[in-house]
């Protein structure tokens, strides 16, 4: 508390949730050769991603003193 009733609060988190991998294969027709298996293996590339991140958080806290608030007395 840096006040009557006032306070402060920091966090920091860091997270990591690993890689991702992904391979595209282009493929391709040969039609100077469509007598026989005319397709082929154009070519192949590899996608990695890797999810990770911070995250800081800061605020301020007003408490709020009910436990010595006077009792609410019914006057009849």
């Amino acid at each position: 508390m840096f006040a009557p009733n006032w306070s402060a609060k920091a966090e920091y988190l860091y997270y990591d949730l690993g890689n991702s991998n992904a391979k595209m294969t282009m493929i391709g027709y040969d039609s100077a050769d469509a007598g026989s298996d005319a397709y082929f293996n154009g070519s192949s590339t590899t996608f990695t991603s890797r999810f990770n991140g911070n995250i800081v958080r800061a605020g301020v806290n007003y408490h709020f003193n009910f436990a010595n608030a006077a009792p609410v007395v019914a006057k009849f």
